[in-house]
């Protein structure tokens, strides 16, 4: 199965995953970001130097911008150097299949590829060091830090609220309601995990909407998009100000007013105001929780920051 992005969908309609109390138990947060699925989201957002399009050539024609993404680039390794390796070693019958069945041999290359040839393997693999090194290497250091702090906050709010209620948490695509996360996509699937767990996987670089990995191994793959530390630049603070824009960033993740208040370092009668200026636009959404008012960013609101 390939990788599969979320979309607009109607409601109830998605991915079910079944969890079992040993998936519970084996779900985790990737420990560090992921270089090989940074670029290749990156390439298929299709937002990228067209400039760039002679040395990323293979990595362009296998991975497209409104098409699936083949599962052979699936490498949870941290060290770019060994997910190629990874990648290139995928066997060639699977390679074959995949471009059968989702891109067509449309291309000289792609036949050549598909045929497993090692001409075209080295071209991939010049391909992917070259995107990673255009793409991504001037602001990985930037991609880590960002990467470190939102997987640090996803960890209190564990902690603090319990696994259930951050997956409900991590994006308005998904939600969960035991034993099952959803997911939305444009047409209905059911997978049990059946003791694998999941690995939840923050991206920097190039998701809108989450994407699932479900056969990757060891384990399955769950993306989500974070806003990167300056989303939307100086033109978003122009059209916002920068208080509001601030408070708009904040929601990537659900806090209550004081959490708000106290992360962008204003009073709460200010963070308050921001926070209903934003409801009313409709990129937050509030909803009560015991004796504490919760935001978060909407659909609407992902949509702003990305």
């Amino acid at each position: 199965m390939p990788m599969v992005m979320s979309e607009s969908a109607p409601k109830g309609r998605g991915l079910t995953i079944l969890f079992e109390l040993e998936d519970l138990a084996r779900t985790r947060f990737a420990s560090a970001p992921l270089p090989m699925y940074e670029l290749v989201f990156t390439v298929h957002s299709g937002e990228w130097d067209r400039m760039l399009l002679p040395q990323i050539r293979p990595l362009a024609e296998l991975v497209r911008p409104g098409r699936f993404i083949p599962d052979f680039f699936n490498s949870a390794r941290p060290d770019f150097d060994e997910a190629v390796r990874q990648v290139l070693d995928v066997p060639a019958t699977r390679v074959r299949d995949q471009i059968a069945s989702m891109l067509g041999t449309t291309s000289p290359w792609l036949r050549s590829f598909a045929a497993g040839t090692p001409t075209s393997r080295q071209d991939l693999r010049s391909a992917l060091h070259s995107g990673f090194r255009d793409l991504l290497c001037a602001n990985w250091p930037d991609t880590r830090q960002a990467f470190e702090a939102e997987v640090r906050l996803r960890s209190s709010q564990v902690v603090a609220r319990g696994l259930g209620d951050v997956l409900c948490n991590l994006h308005p695509s998904i939600s969960w309601t035991s034993p099952a996360l959803h997911v939305e996509l444009g047409w209905d699937a059911e997978i049990s995990l059946r003791g694998t767990g999941l690995l939840i996987v923050p991206v920097l670089n190039g998701l809108t909407r989450p994407a699932v990995s479900m056969f990757a191994e060891p384990q399955p793959l769950l993306f989500y998009p974070v806003a990167s530390p300056q989303p939307g630049g100086a033109s978003l603070e122009l059209a916002l100000g920068r208080t509001r824009t601030l408070v708009l960033r904040a929601l990537t993740s659900e806090r209550t007013t004081t959490e708000l208040a106290k992360h962008v370092g204003v009073s709460l009668p200010t963070a308050s105001q921001h926070a209903t200026a934003l409801r009313t636009a409709g990129f937050v959404s509030t909803h009560r929780n015991g004796r504490s008012v919760r935001h978060r960013l909407t659909r609407r609101g992902w949509e702003l920051l990305n």
